[in-house]
């Protein structure tokens, strides 16, 4: 069994369904009412976040740094790019560029949001 339970997205869970379940329905005011819908999502995204976020920069380091020829950290390859895309040494509308930003987008979609509609077109 492993010692780190419960994991942080079951830690999270378990908080959204008690806001869901025992808050909302004894809360009257609406704005607090939305406030806790916003709390509800954040929860989700840290939960998805926990689950895929190291998925995530491992498929965005290896998308941008195959594109590019080089390595480094997601930030550093990310700073690389904007400054290509800026000098006009790549054209931003490149087939391969294009490609590969839109598997780094749908991945962080996942994370962020897993109803959009453009996500859901992608699976």
């Amino acid at each position: 069994m492993p010692i780190n339970q419960p994991k942080v997205s079951q830690l999270c869970e378990a908080l959204r369904e008690f806001l869901e379940q025992e808050v909302t329905p004894a809360v009257d005011d609406s704005g607090l009412k939305y406030k806790l819908k916003i709390a509800m999502n954040v929860l989700g995204i840290i939960s998805r976040e926990s689950e895929l976020g190291d998925q995530f920069q491992r498929l965005e380091r290896a998308e941008l740094g195959e594109y590019l020829g080089a390595d480094g950290g997601n930030d550093e390859l990310n700073q690389n790019l904007l400054k290509h895309i800026q000098s006009a040494d790549l054209s931003a509308s490149e087939d391969k560029l294009l490609a590969a930003l839109e598997q780094i987008t749908v991945a962080k979609m996942a994370i962020d949001n897993p109803r959009y509609a453009s996500y859901l077109k992608h699976l």
